[in-house]
């Protein structure tokens, strides 16, 4: 009889042991399944860019149609780099004549003749610029777009000389009231023989476009990049005197041809070749 409960008890006892056990191990299962998901990959975890707002920068010698210049670059990140410098240009030119026209007789009735312009001119560009290089495709192909900032002149200074015998002009006998000389619309007052003017290119800040090889911050230590654009300067502005001219309707052009060339003036081309050193 003894014996006979005993093996009741343990038939009853046994499966519900056994059914513990199943779910015990079934858990602890997906919980391994959990941490497995959960823990990345070993060698699929994803690579971090190193390119962020100044984490490396370059500084730069440039050479370009905007004179000598200094730069540094910092990247934005992965596709853009910022960059901003400064860039110098000015030199002298040697005396030499220009001629003029004289569509009304004024200079006739003044003079006698039709006098040259025997002038020296001087340039002076200096700009700040800020740009951003987009790369992409990441590679050394880029499309900029920024601004350069400053003044660009140019400086005559001269008097109108006897085209015969290269002496400076003198009024006719009789004759007591200077012309004046006429330039792209602007009228030029003479003092004695002397002209002198300043020509400001465009606007103090203008908008630049271009595109180019290479980069301004090194993978190592040492890159190259040239680049071609086009600076918007816009309308130019004539100043005599420290004032600045304004355009005279009537007025007839003693400079022939001369609006085939101003009318360029609205844009200055860039052409720029700049070897840059990774500081960091």
């Amino acid at each position: 009889m003894r014996l006979l409960l005993l093996t009741i008890i343990a038939l009853c006892v046994l499966p519900l042991h056994a059914q513990e056990t199943i779910t015990l191990s079934s858990n602890s299962v997906l919980s391994m399944a959990d941490s497995v998901a959960a823990a990345p990959a070993a060698g699929f975890a994803e690579k971090k860019s190193d390119k962020q707002f100044l984490s490396h920068l370059s500084i730069a010698l440039r050479a370009s149609t905007m004179g000598i210049g200094l730069q540094a670059a910092t990247p934005i990140n992965d596709y853009l780099n910022l960059r901003a410098g400064i860039d110098f240009v000015g030199f002298k030119t040697s005396t030499f004549d220009i001629g003029l026209d004289d569509t009304d007789g004024m200079f006739e009735e003044a003079f006698g003749y039709t006098p040259d312009y025997k002038m020296k001119g001087e340039l002076n560009f200096t700009n700040g610029n800020v740009l951003v290089d987009f790369h992409p495709t990441k590679g050394i192909f880029h499309l900029t777009a920024g601004v350069f900032i400053g003044a660009n002149k140019l400086k005559a200074k001269g008097f109108l000389v006897n085209p015969n015998t290269g002496e400076r002009a003198t009024l006719k006998p009789g004759v007591s009231e200077w012309p004046y000389v006429d330039f792209d619309g602007h009228r030029l007052t003479l003092d004695d023989a002397n002209l002198d003017a300043t020509l400001q290119l465009g606007k103090i800040i203008k908008p630049y476009f271009g595109l180019g090889v290479g980069r301004a911050i090194a993978n190592k230590r040492v890159a190259f990049k040239f680049e071609l654009g086009m600076i918007y300067q816009g309308n130019y502005s004539l100043k005599q005197n420290g004032k600045k001219l304004d355009v005279v309707n009537n007025a007839s052009e003693s400079f022939e041809d001369i609006d085939d060339y101003t009318k360029w003036l609205k844009w200055w081309p860039m052409l720029n070749f700049q070897l840059s050193y990774k500081i960091f």
